[in-house]
């Protein structure tokens, strides 16, 4: 009777650890994605601080020789519109061709792993699944990117009337940091929460191997996209 009520209170010991510690993993997990996230929202509004106005420290430093302000700063809008509603039209194209790439693969996927893994639907479906939420999670970050880089690509030609290169680098740099610790805290937050998703249908650790090859998918999509975007 002594051994079993220590074992008893072993394994609630063991179940309350185990389950403090998840606490804790979720806890970092979580807030780092969203410090990410914040982190990449501030640098943007910091950019878009950044007047959209011609202000040559010197006649030097002017964007358009024998030009006024005023012109320049027209001038200025019109290229910065024409490469908005051009970058626009892209995505709108790309995006159409990789949601069809997006359905078409999915299902793809779908039957090849159900039927590798001798008719396993549920791990065929949650890699689809998995699949098409790293294509949608680099779809809104290539949208994200690009409209960030369009609208800081004026900015940093306004910073650069201002003498040496820090100014304009500044802005460049903090352009990329929107993208890049946005893509980050996006991606570890939606994976996380698939994972989270996944485990309802396997509770027990001895299946999170199949957990985790499900989860490969989000990996695939996610790359498949970039390559979209990277050829254009």
């Amino acid at each position: 009777r002594v051994i079993k009520a220590s074992r008893r209170r072993f394994a609630n010991l063991l179940l309350e650890t185990t389950t403090t510690m998840a606490f804790s993993a979720t806890s970092i997990i979580v807030s780092a994605a969203i410090i990410g996230m914040l982190w990449g929202l501030l640098q943007f509004l910091v950019i878009a601080r950044i007047p959209v106005k011609s202000e040559p420290v010197d006649e030097g430093s002017s964007l358009v020789s024998g030009a006024n302000d005023e012109a320049t700063t027209r001038r200025l809008i019109e290229i910065y519109e024409a490469i908005y509603e051009g970058a626009e039209s892209f995505l709108k194209a790309e995006y159409t061709v990789c949601a069809w790439f997006i359905l078409v693969f999915a299902a793809v996927i779908f039957v090849l792993v159900s039927w590798g893994t001798g008719w396993d639907f549920a791990r065929g479906l949650f890699t689809a699944v998995s699949f098409v939420l790293g294509a949608g999670t680099s779809i809104v970050s290539g949208y994200l990117g690009m409209k960030v880089a369009v609208f800081s690509n004026v900015r940093t030609t306004v910073a650069a009337q201002k003498p040496g290169w820090t100014a304009c680098f500044n802005v460049a740099f903090r352009a990329g940091a929107v993208m890049g610790f946005a893509l980050c805290g996006l991606g570890i937050l939606m994976l996380y929460l698939t994972a989270l998703a996944f485990r309802v249908h396997y509770p027990a650790a001895d299946d999170w191997i199949y957990l985790t090859e499900s989860l490969t998918g989000y990996g695939l999509g996610g790359s498949s996209i970039a390559m979209f975007g990277r050829v254009g």
